[in-house]
C-alpha cells in the first residue's frame, strides 16, 4: 500500500490531471449534449359496452381479466416495428432512415395495471412530441376499429389516452460531479500505474 501511495505521490500532477480531464470531458458532454424531451403517456383500456348476462358476474372478474389480456397486446404492439412505423408516419415524421432495430425501440411500453399501459418515449423537441402522443393514441384506436370492424355487438375495447407528460431532460450537477470524480481516479490510478510499470 505505501508503494502505490508512493507512485501516485511521484506522479501527483498527472495523476489530478487526469482526474480534472475526466471531470471536464464528463460535464462537456452533459452541457452541450443536444435537447432531449421525455415524454411519459398513460392510455388507460376502457369497454365500448357491456356484455348483458343473468349468470353472477363475479365483481367483473372476467372482464378485468379480459383487460389485462388486451393491455399485454397494446404492449405488443406498441413495441411491433409496423406500428411504430404507423405512427412515426402519423406524425408526419419520416422514416426512411430509420433502420429496423431503430424502429422497434423508438417507444417502450409497459403494463401498469390491468387496464393501464404507460408509453414513454424521446424526442429533440416539444412540438413532436406532442405530435406522436397524439398519433399513438389514433394509431392504437384505428387498429382496434380494424379488429372491431365486422362484430355486431359494441362490446370492444377502446384507449382513453390522458394529457402527456413532457419533460427536457436534465442532470444534477452534484451526481454528476460525483460521478465524474470517481471515474476520474479510478482512470487515474490505473494510468499512473501503467506507465510507471512502462517505465
Amino acid at each position: 500500500m505505501k508503494e502505490y501511495v508512493l507512485i501516485m505521490r511521484n506522479n501527483i500532477q498527472l495523476f489530478l490531471g487526469i482526474i480534472a480531464i475526466v471531470m471536464l470531458a464528463v460535464f462537456a458532454y452533459f452541457v452541450f449534449r443536444p435537447v432531449i424531451y421525455t415524454t411519459s403517456l398513460m392510455l388507460n383500456v376502457a369497454r365500448e359496452g357491456t356484455q348483458e348476462t343473468s349468470d353472477y358476474k363475479y365483481d367483473n372478474f372476467y372482464r378485468i381479466q379480459a383487460d389485462e389480456k388486451f393491455s399485454e397486446t397494446i404492449v405488443e404492439w406498441v413495441a411491433s416495428p409496423a406500428v411504430e412505423a404507423d405512427i412515426f408516419y402519423q406524425a408526419g415524421i419520416d422514416t426512411k432512415k430509420f433502420t429496423l432495430n431503430q424502429l422497434s425501440k423508438s417507444f417502450k411500453a409497459e403494463k401498469r395495471s390491468a387496464q393501464i399501459v404507460a408509453v414513454s418515449f424521446a424526442t429533440p423537441n416539444l412540438e413532436q412530441a406532442k405530435k406522436l402522443s397524439g398519433a399513438i393514441s389514433d394509431v392504437l384506436t384505428k387498429n382496434i376499429q380494424s379488429l372491431n370492424s365486422e362484430k355486431e355487438r359494441n362490446e370492444w375495447f377502446r384507449i382513453v389516452s390522458h394529457e402527456p407528460v413532457i419533460v427536457r431532460d436534465s442532470f444534477d450537477p452534484k451526481t454528476v460531479f460525483l460521478a465524474s470524480l470517481a471515474l476520474g481516479i479510478f482512470l487515474a490510478f490505473w494510468l499512473v500505474l501503467s506507465i510507471h510499470y512502462l517505465k
